[in-house]
């Protein structure tokens, strides 16, 4: 292969390589996008526990509201009936008996009274942080569908980038000489996926830094065959 020729050919790897980075690169875009859209979603999910757990708690204080409530009927039903036992009592003792009673009862209603009002005060502070947590949800649920939208119209953008960096990639590979497309591809796949051609300047090769022979460098100058860096064996070029 003469020097123009070569020339040439690694001037269309180069851009070939260029088109492969950024197709490579919209793709690592492309695929982040679902777990952008799962981390968005978790945090929707996040408040609509709490959201649940304060529902829950809500519930719970008005249950507990109306146990109290029974208990506060049981016990002045109670009192109604020990009132009215007074009335036919014979005894003195029998009758400070039934007043102790009485005053018992009525401690036990007061209990049952501060037992109903912190359930207010509960049922109150839930109710208000649900509130409180439906306009987070709403405002969330809102956001992240306006970032759903956006991320939908980069995506389809970035797809027709890719797509049109394909179709790019195949108009040069259909330029390219078989057997050089072969030690690309070659040199791609020992690279990991990195460059597979590189420049040398000043006598170091800029994929792996190292200093190159200076024969070698002259010869890559002369332009008139394919050179590897001995090192990192990726090709190398000078333009």
């Amino acid at each position: 292969m003469d020097s123009h020729t070569l020339k040439e050919q690694i001037e269309l790897l180069i851009d070939l390589q260029e088109k492969e980075i950024e197709a490579n690169r919209i793709q690592s875009e492309l695929e982040k996008i679902p777990g952008r859209i799962e981390e968005m979603q978790a945090s929707l999910e996040a408040i609509e526990s709490r959201l649940e757990e304060r529902k829950a708690e809500l519930e719970a204080s008005k249950k507990a509201y109306r146990a109290y409530e029974g208990d506060s009927q049981t016990q002045q039903a109670r009192i109604q009936k020990r009132q009215s036992q007074l009335r036919s009592v014979k005894t003195n003792t029998e009758y400070r008996s039934i007043l102790k009673e009485i005053e018992d009862i009525k401690s036990a209603i007061s209990d049952i009274e501060d037992g109903m009002l912190q359930c207010l005060d509960d049922i109150e502070a839930a109710e208000q942080q649900i509130a409180e947590l439906n306009g987070e949800y709403r405002q969330e649920q809102s956001s992240i569908s306006e970032k759903q939208k956006e991320l939908e119209a980069y995506a389809d953008e970035q797809r027709g980038a890719y797509e049109r960096l394909m179709a790019e990639r195949e108009e040069i590979v259909s330029h390219i000489d078989s057997d050089m497309m072969k030690k690309y591809n070659f040199v791609k796949s020992q690279t990991a996926g990195m460059k597979a051609i590189v420049a040398a300047r000043e006598g170091i090769c800029m994929g792996c830094n190292m200093n190159i022979p200076p024969q070698l460098y002259n010869e890559l100058h002369r332009g008139d065959e394919l050179k590897y860096c001995p090192h990192c064996h990726r090709m190398l070029y000078v333009l």
